[in-house]
């Protein structure tokens, strides 16, 4: 039983079982113990007032004097009995010098019991009357040997099942808690198996208690939430690496080109600012990914209006906006204090506002409100709005969408997943909800 300790459930429980018997075989124990020398110690006492009243039976008064008289209690004045005429014993036994001192002392008084001071023998003192006079005492005493004995054996045996029962329980709760725990141990240790192996493997409806079924489900969800969530994590980083690579290959596409030969002005600012927009793509990537790490590992959230980092992040797409004829509005009628740091907010946003750039006709709005303990933060705009059946898949990583006018844009679809990654590291959301008039992202974050 090298487990048996506290630290493992078995040994827990086998402690805990064993330490609740012992409590009730030690009140068991002690009880029967008290009850039985109370019990002893009642027989001892109803067999010397027995002795004593045979013992009397015997005593005549004969010319004002006591005597013993042959009768039907002489019995009675075999070993251990006494009769005393005022402060004289006219009859006594063989008895050791200390047990007819104390005896003496008893028929100086009324009627009582004593025990000698080793506790070896019982006394008891009856005196007796004749015409509202007393005659004398009578005393007898008994031997506790037996009495003693039989408690002392009382105890040991009590003991002595109790610790029988005491080690059946341990062997029978450890057996039992331990045969309980296999199929778990065994299930974890398949769990794990599976985890660094085997992402696909499940449990399944197999023959199991119901507690271990349910346990078995639980497991499953869990491995299908893992295996989900590596599956993301492999298509993300697939799909960053092709974002990054692209304008990588376009950079040195670019100052391959302007070095083999000589180019116009025009040609050269072409160039220059293709190289400028892919550079910027892939910093605002990079910047993404570095604010939702730092996001996970803060242990302590920073406060931003939420309203001026929404217009700021409007004030970012704003030429892209000009450019093709959209009005963009911010809406925040009160101070809103969201519990995250400002560019945390504003990139959560930037990515919702260049979407909406994409698709919206005419009109961009941002309203800002606080909803209980969260801020809310609604991006809409007056395009063909997002399917239902789609609401979920535009934040899946290389989905991507044609614009309003219906061409492609050179994006890889990874605005919004990113945002949603570095909401959910902030403690908040992003989310696309159905609308019948356009586009409609929100993004939550925690109240400041």
């Amino acid at each position: 039983m090298s487990g048996l300790r506290p630290g493992t459930l078995r040994g827990r429980v086998t402690i805990g079982a064993v330490a609740a018997v012992a409590l009730a075989l030690a009140v068991l124990v002690v009880a029967f113990n008290l009850l039985l020398a109370s019990s002893l110690r009642g027989d001892v006492d109803s067999r010397l007032r027995s002795r004593a009243a045979a013992a009397t039976t015997t005593v005549r008064l004969r010319e004002d004097r006591l005597v013993t008289s042959e009768g039907p209690g002489d019995a009675a004045l075999d070993s251990g009995v006494w009769v005393f005429d005022g402060g004289r014993a006219i009859e006594s036994p063989r008895a050791s010098a200390e047990l007819a001192r104390a005896a003496g002392r008893l028929a100086a008084g009324g009627e009582r019991y004593a025990d000698t001071s080793g506790g070896a023998f019982r006394l008891y003192a009856r005196p007796f009357a004749a015409d509202g006079r007393r005659l004398g005492t009578v005393v007898v005493a008994t031997s506790l040997a037996a009495y003693d004995r039989t408690t002392s054996l009382a105890l040991i045996g009590s003991l002595l099942l109790a610790l029988a029962i005491l080690a059946a329980v341990l062997a029978v709760t450890w057996v039992a808690v331990g045969g309980a725990l296999r199929p778990m141990q065994a299930m974890t240790d398949q769990a794990a198996d599976w985890g660094d192996h085997d992402l696909g493997r499940r449990f399944g409806a197999a023959e199991r208690p119901d507690e271990l079924q349910r346990l078995a489900t639980t497991f499953d969800g869990l491995l299908d939430r893992v295996a989900a969530s590596l599956r993301h994590e492999q298509r993300l980083s697939a799909e960053l690496s092709h974002e990054l690579r692209t304008p990588l290959a376009r950079i040195a596409a670019q100052a391959e080109l302007l070095g083999r030969r000589p180019h116009t002005t025009g040609e050269q600012h072409d160039a220059a600012e293709l190289m400028r927009r892919s550079a910027e793509r892939m910093t605002a990537i990079l910047d993404t990914l570095m604010a939702a790490a730092r996001a996970e590992a803060s242990t302590t959230a920073g406060v931003c209006d939420a309203g001026e980092a929404a217009r700021h992040a409007a004030e970012a797409v704003s030429g892209a906006a000009v450019a093709r004829g959209l009005a963009v509005s911010v809406v925040c009628p009160a101070r809103v204090r969201a519990g995250v740091d400002p560019h945390v907010t504003e990139r959560v946003l930037a990515p919702l506002l260049e979407n909406a750039t994409r698709f919206a006709r005419s009109q961009i709005t941002v309203v800002v409100a606080r909803d209980g303990g969260d801020v809310q933060i609604d991006v809409r705009d007056d395009g063909t709005g997002i399917a239902a059946d789609r609401l979920e898949a535009v934040f899946d990583p290389g989905v991507s969408f044609g614009t309003a006018n219906g061409s492609a844009h050179d994006g890889a679809g990874l605005g919004l997943p990113l945002a949603r990654r570095l909401a959910r590291a902030a403690g908040g959301n992003v989310e696309a909800l159905a609308s019948g008039r356009g586009g409609h992202l929100r993004a939550t974050f925690p109240a400041g």
